[in-house]
């Protein structure tokens, strides 16, 4: 896996600068594509400082078609990638657009490797590797348009173990970005400016990082477009002249809609995980909150049955019901813990019957023999309750049954 560090070398914006973060807030690790057929670290930071007009570059790294990795911030960057998740977030991005393109066998390699040291590195489990269009806000965008449930599968084997990927050591510095090109020289700091030429439509030769006659007569024709002094020669100016150079034609990933807004401070301030119908599936004390509330067998896995509850319960709080518990159902799960007379979850008859001293409470309410077990009697009960006051009648008592039973 081959690392070309470029953190020094993009361009970034003269008036103002991404924020750093402590490496323990980073729970998750963001996939995209840029929905081009082709790209660079380089033009996508052209893009963003010119047009966006961003600190600098959104992502933390860009996998090329051929595999290799440009290291583009250091991971304590906030960059602007997945909008209000920023904060939480590293950012892949693999050139492309898989929409119509299929990932190179090169690149998806080097993007799984990298996404496991990463995950190494930073103790991230595979169920916090998202797609782009897995974050909060995110589900209409079409990035990174591949399917995410193999991608990750890919980074485990079964039984939970990950697969062993070896990670090359070696790390690139980018030495070879020099100050001064000229003919004759060779190197990946040429081929960038033979591919940035190229993408100007300069047509420089063949790009194969040597500096011979067709690359300087490109240069120079350039050098007379931009207005600045013709030598043929690569210095400072015409660097600068190149990365700030407007094509009109210029396509590249990423928008404002990935800058923060003013709602990141919710965001920020939601410390819970996403939770959602995944393989493996995911587990813990927060899925077995989620489970009680809304009526699910708490066993701490969030499995079919707990994604079908969870799209009850949105339904029933007239939110977008997708079975994830995201920030927003988070907090309408919040509320109904607030609301009402002790309302925690969902009752609904299940097998083994759901059971607890609400159950009872219920019962009580509708004159019904409180043995606490939600059973064939107390769903026959609700839905008559149900029909008398004019709501939806299915039997369960959620929050809208729950308000009218103890108002």
């Amino acid at each position: 896996m081959k690392i070309v560090d470029k953190r020094n070398a993009l361009l970034r914006s003269q008036t103002s600068s991404y924020r750093r973060r402590p490496r323990s807030t980073i729970r998750n690790i963001a996939i995209h594509h840029s929905a081009t057929t082709s790209g660079s670290a380089e033009a996508f930071a052209r893009y963003h400082v010119n047009e966006l007009g961003w600190p600098g570059i959104g992502y933390h790294y860009v996998v090329d078609r051929n595999g290799q990795i440009s290291h583009c911030h250091d991971i304590e960057v906030v960059s602007y990638h997945v909008g209000n998740s920023n904060r939480y977030a590293i950012g892949i991005c693999m050139v492309g657009d898989f929409r119509t393109q299929t990932l190179t066998k090169e690149q998806r390699q080097a993007t799984l490797r990298l996404t496991r040291k990463l995950m190494d590195d930073l103790a991230i489990s595979v169920d916090n590797v998202w797609g782009h269009d897995e974050f909060p806000g995110y589900a209409w965008k079409p990035c990174p348009s591949i399917n995410m449930q193999n991608f990750r599968n890919r980074l485990t084997r079964r039984g939970g173990s990950y697969e062993e990927i070896e990670v090359d050591k070696s790390f690139t510095n980018d030495q070879q970005q020099r100050t001064i090109l000229s003919i004759g020289d060779q190197g990946s700091d040429v081929k960038e400016i033979q591919q940035r030429l190229d993408e100007l439509g300069f047509n420089p030769g063949p790009l194969d990082g040597i500096y011979g006659s067709q690359t300087e007569d490109a240069v120079i024709r350039f050098q007379r477009t931009a207005a600045i002094k013709v030598d043929g020669v690569v210095g400072p100016q015409t660097r600068e002249q190149l990365d700030r150079f407007e094509h009109k034609d210029e396509r590249e990933l990423a928008s404002p809609t990935d800058e923060p807004d003013e709602n990141s401070t919710m965001y920020e301030e939601e410390s819970r995980r996403l939770l959602r119908l995944l393989r493996p599936m995911m587990r813990g004390e927060d899925v077995r909150e989620v489970q009680e509330k809304v009526g699910a067998v708490p066993d701490g896995l969030y499995g079919p049955e707990t994604e079908r509850r969870v799209q009850a319960f949105q339904r029933d709080q007239n939110i977008l019901v997708d079975g994830i518990v995201g920030p927003q159902t988070w907090r309408a799960l919040d509320r109904i813990s607030e609301n009402g007379v002790g309302y925690e979850r969902l009752l609904s008859i299940q097998s083994p019957y759901m059971r607890g001293q609400d159950i009872r409470r219920v019962q009580r309410e509708l004159g019904i023999t409180a043995d606490g077990l939600f059973g064939p009697q107390t769903e026959t009960a609700v839905r008559d309750f149900q029909r008398a006051e004019g709501i939806t009648v299915d039997g369960i008592v959620g929050p809208q049954t729950w308000a009218r039973l103890f108002q």
